[in-house]
């Protein structure tokens, strides 16, 4: 299993219990880049373990590559979460930073398709 997918997802779990961990006003954002950055290890693990060559193609093809190869579904939800965590983790000052149920749902959206990916 990803470990550092883990780590960062037990870090972000952390915040979410204690907001005050992180600077006033940001811990949504950090929280956002830790759990966007536990579904980044978690598909470069799976790729590295199973077909090492896909690891060097663009973030977007690896999802499009799990989609295909490994299981529509988990691919689609990893893919899905990719770009909503994007998105998120940008700062607009016109949108709002993700509400604290948002993020745990993201979460375990998260640990959902590491899981996932390591049974497979």
């Amino acid at each position: 299993m990803s470990h550092d997918a883990l780590r960062r997802l037990a870090v972000a779990d952390r915040i979410l219990r204690e907001p005050d961990l992180v600077e006033a006003g940001t811990w949504p954002r950090a929280c956002t880049w830790l759990i966007r950055l536990a579904l980044e290890h978690a598909v470069d693990d799976y790729w590295t373990t199973h077909r090492p060559e896909v690891g060097t193609a663009s973030r977007r093809a690896q999802l499009l590559a799990l989609t295909r190869t490994v299981d529509p579904e988990l691919g689609r939800r990893g893919t899905e979460l990719w770009h909503q965590l994007s998105r998120a983790a940008h700062h607009h000052a016109y949108e709002l930073a993700p509400t604290a149920a948002e993020l745990r749902e993201w979460h375990t959206a998260v640990l959902g398709v590491v899981d996932g990916l390591h049974a497979r």
